[in-house]
């Protein structure tokens, strides 16, 4: 860890009152900053203990759970997604493989394109079931064909949830709280509705001085792209447990950290199979990231330095330069 730029870091956190936590634990040694609202209405603070909604870290532990299924012997990385199930799209390539939807290379339509700066009307409140998405599904020729490039992807994460719905005959909700997490010993963390209040909750907020929250920006059931939330240290025992291949065995762990393809040359950022992965010096590290109205969260592990960092905020505010500076501590 770049000690100098975490102390410019820590100096800018407290300058800008920033409203969020950030912690790095490198060997064990603990340095954190926690300052801000948790819950308005209950008068709490942010602590150590806050869960935050992780917006699109989500997909993370989709591909996990993914994953398990793929060491269950239930399909492979090369299985045909209709040959699993079909949804009824026609125009959908018969050739998107579930190694196409984990690295967002399947090129099917999204239905919440984040490369457009208008989307469609979505009725968050009422997206209560991961089936419940597929009416915002496009119905238009597929973007491109599968495995030819990168295009960052929703839907296909909705699609993978689906499947996990599917073989296990249970709801995705259950499937990642009850099979994935809870045996990892976490039971604060998990899927929860968004309007839900638990101890502990950090909730979203798009207007703090008006106290409005992201209830209704953002949808009330996850459908596998999103809608998780997560302590700081839960994340860290998940990341950690995936790469001592703890969750999924050796060979699939390393399948998913390796780079699939190329999401962004300039700030060489790679994609491999639900998981982000960073190019620091000569090797990869893992990474998960999550914006969403109300929700800004990034998390590291870096197995060399043994070094896991996290930064979430749920406040709706410009705080890049914080995210970017974050960054540069991680990546020197």
């Amino acid at each position: 860890m770049n000690h100098q730029a975490y102390q410019r870091l820590m100096t800018m956190a407290h300058e800008k009152k920033f409203n969020g936590q950030i912690l790095f634990v490198e060997r064990n040694q603990r340095f954190e900053y926690i300052h801000g609202v948790e819950d308005i209405n209950k008068q709490t603070s942010l602590s150590h203990q806050s869960i935050f909604s992780v917006a699109s870290g989500t997909k993370f532990l989709t591909a996990l759970a993914i994953g398990k299924l793929i060491d269950e012997n239930k399909f492979t990385l090369e299985t045909k997604a209709k040959d699993i199930l079909d949804l009824g799209f026609e125009m959908y390539d018969d050739d998107i493989r579930i190694k196409h939807l984990l690295s967002h290379t399947s090129g099917i339509p999204d239905y919440l394109d984040e490369s457009l700066d208008e989307h469609q009307e979505i009725d968050n409140l009422n997206l209560k079931e991961v089936s419940d998405y597929l009416r915002y599904f496009p119905r238009r020729p597929m973007d491109f064909k599968p495995g030819t490039r990168f295009q960052y992807n929703n839907s296909a994460f909705v699609y993978l949830a689906l499947i996990i719905e599917h073989i296990t005959h249970m709801s995705y909700q259950d499937y990642i709280n009850h099979h994935l997490l809870e045996p990892l010993g976490i039971f604060r963390s998990g899927i929860f509705l968004a309007s839900s209040s638990f101890h502990h909750k950090a909730w979203g907020y798009v207007d703090v001085r008006q106290q409005k929250t992201h209830i209704g920006y953002i949808p009330e059931m996850s459908g596998g792209d999103g809608g998780a939330y997560m302590q700081a240290d839960d994340l860290m025992h998940i990341l950690t447990s995936f790469m001592d291949h703890q969750i999924l065995s050796k060979p699939l762990t390393l399948k998913f950290i390796t780079p699939q393809v190329l999401a962004d040359e300039k700030t060489e950022e790679w994609y491999g199979l639900g998981v982000w992965l960073k190019k620091k010096h000569d090797q990869f590290i893992p990474f998960v990231i999550g914006i969403d109205p109300g929700i800004r969260m990034k998390a590291y592990f870096d197995p060399i330095q043994n070094l896991y960092t996290w930064i979430a905020s749920n406040v709706e505010e410009d705080i890049w330069d914080i995210f970017h500076l974050f960054d540069q501590v991680v990546c020197a």
